[in-house]
């Protein structure tokens, strides 16, 4: 695919405008507007096959923050065990052979795909803790396709993001997302609507629970729609570094039946 051709060229321009808008701020840089984040992440499911799926995944990801922009780089490492009937497409595992797998049950890993994400303010209303957001995305095709840790294509994403407390304490966070998914030689994926809906809340002065259900329409035709739910828990110590733990259930053959997730992210 061609990174900058034709097609759809609007959602090109509202992610170009994106990630314009974090890379170029119009304030200048303070303390504590960079942070540092890493988590490991360990996926189990079969996707629709026969044979399981394990996948451990290891994002590293430097952000910076200003305004009420940010633009961060995100270089992951990635282990999965698989017979080959499972391909990381858009940045999760995808079915993408049919039939009985032909081959053992063999482990692969190495650098996936690094992306570049940017978010932009459209309206903030303190007073009404209301926060809407443009955001912007770019999966370069840096893991091995060989290896079925990427397709070697480039995906490029925009969406929003609003979030609003409803209620003293709640507060509602909701994103839409529209993902143009790179077609490698041979395949014909489809583009990828995302949606997600659910919860902030905090428990008590240094912790907080996030509730998220997510949805995305399937990258393969006669794949099932992943559909899954997750709770994080984040706990804040001082001096801006925060740990999370995260629990992950699916809720279709095209999640995984179960994800867990430990992690941590320090702002300098």
């Amino acid at each position: 695919m061609e990174l900058f051709s034709g097609k759809h060229l609007k959602l090109r321009r509202t992610l170009a405008i994106a990630i314009a808008c974090a890379a170029f701020p119009s304030t200048a840089v303070r303390a504590e507007d960079w942070k540092f984040s890493s988590s490991v992440n360990y996926d189990t499911g079969k996707y629709g096959t026969s044979d399981r799926t394990n996948s451990i995944y290891v994002p590293f990801t430097l952000k910076r923050y200003y305004g009420g922009a940010d633009l961060s780089v995100t270089a992951p490492y990635l282990r999965q065990s698989s017979t080959g009937q499972i391909v990381w497409v858009g940045g999760t595992p995808v079915r993408t052979a049919r039939g009985k797998a032909t081959t053992a049950t063999s482990e692969q890993s190495g650098l996936g795909d690094i992306t570049v994400r940017g978010t932009c303010p459209l309206k903030r209303n303190k007073s009404k803790s209301f926060d809407l957001a443009l955001a912007g995305r770019i999966k370069l095709p840096t893991a091995s396709k060989n290896k079925g840790l990427g397709t070697g294509e480039f995906d490029e994403g925009a969406g929003l993001e609003f979030s609003k407390e409803v209620i003293p304490g709640w507060t509602m966070l909701a994103d839409g997302y529209y993902t143009l998914i790179g077609d490698p030689p041979g395949a014909n994926f489809n583009d990828q609507v995302s949606l997600d809906l659910g919860f902030y809340r905090p428990l008590r002065e240094n912790l907080s629970l996030t509730v998220l259900f997510e949805t995305q329409s399937a990258i393969v035709d006669g794949n099932a729609a992943p559909r899954s739910i997750s709770g994080t828990l984040s706990y804040s110590v001082p001096e801006g570094t925060q740990f999370s733990s995260g629990l992950t259930l699916g809720m279709s053959d095209g999640s995984p039946d179960i994800g867990i997730s430990a992690g941590f992210s320090r702002k300098f």
